[in-house]
């Protein structure tokens, strides 16, 4: 960024000395051919600016994408939920209304939230079955419980 700044500071700079050596030029096609070689570095200086301004404005963007994140993420505590299986879950205070949840850590580490969506209750290890809606990873939650066989009253 700093080299096209420094290109664009040079090629004003030639255009300014092309323009103080016009008043001395007397043969129309030198004077033409000069105006054209002017008009050149006027258009590299202005497409290098264009190009800076763009740079600069992509460079905002993501500057404000990792701050929105920074104040989302504060919003999450990473939380064991039995079995050492963890995720986020949403903090009481910072909920806002929003309804109490879980996103997936896997996608908390790419700078994503993604709610994970309950699937069911494994009737063999007595876990709660998770999705993640970003990554489709499935997370079990919860302690295991000794599979425990139905018995069947005759």
């Amino acid at each position: 960024m700093v080299a096209e700044v420094f290109a664009g500071i040079g090629a004003l700079k030639t255009a300014f000395d092309i323009a103080k050596g016009l008043k001395d030029i007397d043969d129309t096609a030198r004077r033409n051919a000069a105006v054209i070689e002017l008009q050149e570095k006027i258009l590299s200086a202005q497409q290098s600016q264009s190009a800076l301004v763009e740079r600069v404005h992509n460079l905002e963007k993501e500057v404000a994408g990792f701050e929105q994140w920074e104040a989302e993420k504060k919003r999450y505590a990473l939380t064991d939920f039995g079995g050492n299986s963890f995720a986020y879950a949403l903090k009481p205070e910072a909920s806002n209304e929003e309804p109490s949840h879980r996103i997936c850590p896997n996608c908390y580490e790419k700078r994503q939230k993604s709610i994970l969506q309950f699937k069911f209750r494994s009737a063999a290890t007595g876990r709660d079955k998770w999705q993640c809606s970003g990554c489709d990873k499935e997370f079990e939650f919860g302690h295991p419980q000794p599979f425990q066989p139905r018995r069947v009253v005759v």
